[in-house]
């Protein structure tokens, strides 16, 4: 199906916008404009936003996530009692419920819902993001581990060559740069801001490269919203950052 009242509707976006013209609650709310079947891919989207919550209520953070499948109230029930957890996560959340928080825990989490994304959509776009994004998520995890001595291997979620490759090379860029020319602004991130500021680069450019032969398909609707919550959140964060500057004026 083609979505030419949607897709014109968009206002264009930058990564760098200060404001928002559009919020994601407003694309959200064009549900009912949106055929069943594409809306579950929104749905696989939005359940990266449980992960978010389950990590937050196991820090002891009950904080909510804007933008989730299940929400904050439903994931602390479950915490309690895991009867109602999605199929593809039941054993990975028992093992946490039990255990507690670990890195390990939540890599294989995390390793869940990737494949249950993967295996599951119905749009091309949104699985070979999803195969990008643990890629990109496993190259960060390397670049750390060799960084503060640790073996890669422990941080990696998934299997493939991509994964063996960082389990396993010594080179400065794994020996992946031919296949990802990405991966050399990630290995010459200095700080945590600069990591940050590649890997939202690369995620930009590379959804831009993703979509940039599609036109009024569902898949320009999925990327757009991408993009928008990546936007959104760093809008909101610049925001959180004023009013902290703020109130730090105020207490002298």
């Amino acid at each position: 199906m083609k979505y030419y009242f949607l897709v014109a509707y968009l206002p264009e976006i930058h990564r760098d916008d200060k404001k928002l013209k559009i919020r994601l609650s407003d694309l959200l709310a064009e549900k009912n404009h949106i055929t069943e079947q594409d809306w579950k891919q929104v749905e696989l989207l939005l359940l990266a936003g449980d992960l978010l919550q389950i990590e937050r209520l196991l820090r002891g953070k009950s904080v909510e996530v804007e933008y989730s499948l299940y929400g904050m109230g439903f994931w602390r029930e479950q915490l309690k009692s895991p009867k109602d957890v999605p199929e593809f996560m039941a054993e990975q959340f028992e093992t946490i419920a039990a255990e507690g928080l670990s890195p390990r825990n939540l890599e294989r989490i995390h390793e869940a819902y990737y494949d249950y994304v993967i295996e599951k959509t119905s749009s091309p776009f949104l699985r070979a993001y999803m195969i990008f994004e643990r890629d990109l998520r496993n190259t960060v995890a390397a670049v750390r581990a060799r960084r503060r001595g640790l073996p890669p291997s422990d941080s990696l979620v998934g299997e493939g060559d991509v994964v063996d490759q960082l389990s396993r090379s010594s080179g400065e860029d794994f020996g992946l740069s031919a296949e990802y020319a990405w991966i050399e602004k990630i290995v010459s991130a200095k700080g945590p801001l600069e990591m940050e500021e590649a890997i939202q680069q690369i995620i930009w450019d590379t959804i831009d490269e993703m979509t940039e032969k599609l036109d009024f398909d569902f898949d320009v609707v999925l990327a757009y919203l991408l993009k928008l919550h990546l936007v959104e959140r760093n809008v909101s964060l610049s925001e959180e950052q004023g009013m902290e500057t703020v109130r730090h004026l105020e207490e002298l």
